[in-house]
């Protein structure tokens, strides 16, 4: 049975299953490791480590020395390359190691919505339409956009950046996604005409989407990267299954 799980986390998916976790089994050990990007993360119930690893080898040291004996991966579906570190990290450690995986949002043939494999290719597909925006990536991938003279941009973090955004016209609302009613109310109030966001898969982010489809908008979602590989699970409950097998 194991009795130090590690989790990879900083997603409400991370947060309920180390509190699934711990009230199926109380007496694992259970480390959460938050990137920290924020300055005010929501933190799961157990132990948090906060800040990078340095790559794969880094994070195979950390789980050496803590005698880590099981690692579930419960990032965000984009962060593509904490994940290959992840698996690459596992292997050298000789620890198991599990994907929980978020399925992307779907939606049936709906001519509204444009999927894009890239940032880069979202951002070409706005170069036909689209001027009032709300770039709804995250801060990290605004600058490939700054190219987009004459738009007007909406953005919103979780903190206050560092330094202005890249636009010449744009607004930053500082917070977390919010109901259906507050993403309608904003869309409007800022008279959106395009959405652009990662496609996730989290309930609570996708309240925006629905009411940019409600509203008429343009949605362009950018698709995630392909899954790192197996094990995955689905669920919460098919990683508490899994954590069982061991």
């Amino acid at each position: 049975m194991v009795s130090r799980l590690l989790i990879l986390g900083g997603t409400a998916d991370a947060r309920a299953l180390a509190a699934a976790v711990q009230v199926r089994w109380p007496d694992i050990r259970i480390i959460t490791s938050l990137a920290g990007r924020t300055a005010t993360p929501r933190l799961p119930v157990g132990e948090v480590q906060t800040g990078g690893f340095g790559g794969a080898g880094g994070l195979a040291d950390y789980i050496t020395a803590e005698g880590v004996d099981a690692l579930i991966d419960a990032t965000h579906p984009f962060a593509a390359e904490i994940s290959k570190s992840a698996a690459e990290a596992a292997t050298i450690a000789h620890v198991p190691r599990l994907v929980l995986t978020r399925p992307p949002w779907q939606f049936v043939q709906n001519a509204a919505v444009q999927h894009m494999r890239s940032i880069s290719a979202a951002k070409s597909a706005l170069e036909s339409g689209g001027q009032r925006i709300f770039l709804a990536i995250g801060r990290q991938e605004i600058n490939q956009f700054n190219a987009l003279k004459g738009r007007f941009f909406l953005l919103r973090f979780i903190d206050a950046p560092a330094s202005p955004p890249p636009f010449d016209r744009c607004e930053v609302l500082i917070g977390r996604p919010g109901t259906y009613e507050d993403e309608r109310k904003m869309l409007q109030q800022f008279a959106i005409d395009t959405l652009v966001a990662k496609n996730g898969g989290s309930a609570a982010s996708r309240a925006k989407v629905d009411a940019a489809l409600d509203l008429g908008l343009r949605v362009i979602l950018i698709d995630p990267p392909d899954l790192p590989p197996p094990p995955h699970a689905e669920s919460i409950d098919g990683a508490l299954a899994w954590l069982d097998s061991l």
